[in-house]
C-alpha cells in the first residue's frame, strides 16, 4: 500500500460501520483452495483496515496477523478483535514478516493499492509451500442504473483518482505471469445487499475518491446519491446487486 492508503484513518469509523461484510461462500472457497478448514490456520490479512475480513477469518478459528499502514484503522481493528488477531503496521509492498510463515495471505479490498511487481513476490515469500494467496473485492454491480451512472460520472469529473473501469482489471494476470504459483483461479460470488439508503450513502462517504473531495464536492455527490436512491426506494431500504470477485493462487 502507498501512503495514500492511510487516508482511511480519517474515515475509519464510517468504514467500519458501513462497509459490507463478505459472504460465507467466500471463506468456503478459501478453505477449498487450502484443502483444510481455516480453524487454526496461520493467516496474514494485508491492508486489513478496520478488520472486516480479519474478524471473519478469525471467526472461523484462524490465527490472523493483520497488516495495514494506517495506525488509526488498526486501532479500531484492535478494539474489536479477539486474541487470535495480531495487528502490525506495515506495507503490502514490503511485508515486515518472515519467510514461509503463513497458510493463507489475503488482500480484502486492498490489492489495488499495491505495486504488483513488489507485492506479488512479497506475498509468495511469506507463504509456505502450497500456501494460498487470495485477493478479493465486494463490487457493486450497478452499471446502467441511472442513479449509479450519475454518481460515478460526478466522481470521475471531480476526482483525479477515480475511474470506474478499474473495477474490470484482470488482477490475476500478474499472479500468473509471475511464475510463483502452481495455479490461479477466478471465483465470483453474486449476492444481494439490503441496507438503508442512509447507511449506503455513509458507506460511500468512506471510499477514497469521495473522502478526498472538498467538503462542497462531497456534499454534492453524496446529496445526489441520497436523493436518487430515496426516490428509487421510497421506504428507505435499498436492495442492491453485488459480486465478491476473487483471485485465488496456490504456491
Amino acid at each position: 500500500m502507498t501512503v495514500q492508503r492511510q487516508l482511511f484513518d480519517h474515515v475509519a469509523a464510517a468504514y467500519d460501520a458501513h462497509r459490507p461484510d463478505y459472504p460465507g461462500e467466500l471463506f468456503d472457497a478459501l478453505e477449498s483452495a487450502l484443502g483444510q478448514p481455516l480453524l487454526r490456520a496461520e493467516v496474514l490479512d494485508v491492508g486489513a483496515g478496520t478488520g472486516i475480513a480479519t474478524r471473519a477469518l478469525a471467526g472461523r478459528g484462524a490465527k490472523v496477523v493483520a497488516v495495514d499502514p494506517g495506525p488509526g484503522v488498526l486501532s479500531v481493528l484492535r478494539a474489536r478483535s479477539t486474541s487470535r488477531v495480531r495487528p502490525v503496521v506495515g506495507d503490502g509492498n514490503a511485508l515486515p514478516l518472515r519467510d514461509a510463515a503463513f497458510d493463507l495471505v489475503t488482500y480484502a479490498q486492498s490489492w489495488h493499492w499495491t505495486d504488483p511487481e513488489r507485492s506479488v513476490p512479497e506475498a509468495a515469500r511469506v507463504l509456505h509451500d502450497r500456501g494460498v494467496l487470495a485477493v478479493f473485492w465486494n463490487l457493486l454491480m450497478a452499471d446502467g442504473f441511472s442513479w449509479w451512472d450519475r454518481f460515478a460520472g460526478s466522481c470521475e469529473r471531480l476526482s483525479m483518482s477515480y475511474d470506474r473501469r478499474t473495477r474490470d482489471t484482470d488482477w490475476g494476470a500478474a499472479l500468473e505471469a509471475s511464475g510463483l504459483f502452481r495455479w490461479v483461479r477466478r471465483v465470483e460470488i453474486p449476492w444481494t445487499r439490503e441496507l438503508s439508503v442512509d447507511a449506503f450513502v455513509a458507506d460511500y462517504s468512506s471510499h477514497s475518491y469521495v473522502a478526498d473531495l472538498s467538503p462542497d464536492d462531497q456534499a454534492l455527490v453524496l446529496g445526489q446519491l441520497r436523493d436518487d436512491l430515496s426516490e428509487l426506494f421510497p421506504d428507505g431500504v435499498a436492495q442492491l446487486p453485488y459480486v465478491t470477485r476473487t483471485w485465488v493462487a496456490r504456491r
